[in-house]
């Protein structure tokens, strides 16, 4: 889908905190394949912020570490593929940068992760939601920006999320300079 569902959901900011509008070709290099366009167009609309107050996409470049595209990644990646290693588990879904891995967008307040299932072209990319406390995975029949406007719709609620998502003061809260840094 486009960032218009999503825009007519959820109002983009004003003025949104650093906003990531390029360029894309030196990220999409480190992680060996291009990115979706409706995530492309989220960081350059609404930039580094809080999704209902629960949730964060990770950005580019941004000057926090903790919601930064590039850094967290290889990071989760890693993370996953350690743990199962050390389990001697097999993981339900291969990882960045394994063809076809999941690769990390975001997390929520609960520190569940979202990840995308990299599959064929990344407009066609599906949400995949790891749930931290069942320790599972759910997969999402939807894009990036068609998951967040569901979210905000309520037509979309995934297991691992608190019923109430809509009871809050903001859809959509920009960060600010100095918000969550190290």
């Amino acid at each position: 889908m486009t960032i218009e569902n999503l825009k007519q959901q959820v109002a983009a900011p004003d003025a949104p905190f650093e906003a990531f509008e390029g360029p894309w070709e030196p990220i999409e290099a480190e992680l060996r394949t291009p990115l979706p366009q409706d995530y492309k167009d989220f960081v350059r609309l609404y930039g580094n912020g809080y999704f209902m107050e629960f949730l964060g996409i990770y950005v580019p470049r941004t000057s926090n570490p903790n919601t930064r595209f590039e850094r967290n990644a290889p990071l989760i990646s890693r993370m996953f593929l350690e743990a199962a290693e050390e389990d001697d588990e097999e993981l339900t879904y291969p990882f960045w940068p394994t063809p076809s891995g999941l690769i990390s967008f975001g997390a929520t307040d609960n520190g569940d992760m979202l990840f995308w299932r990299a599959q064929g072209h990344p407009d066609t990319w599906r949400v995949v939601i790891w749930d931290r406390g069942l320790q599972t995975f759910e997969a999402l029949d939807c894009d990036l920006t068609d998951f967040l406007a569901g979210l905000a719709t309520g037509d979309i609620q995934p297991e691992a999320f608190p019923g109430d998502l809509l009871v809050c003061d903001h859809l959509f809260q920009p960060h600010t300079e100095g918000a969550g840094e190290e």
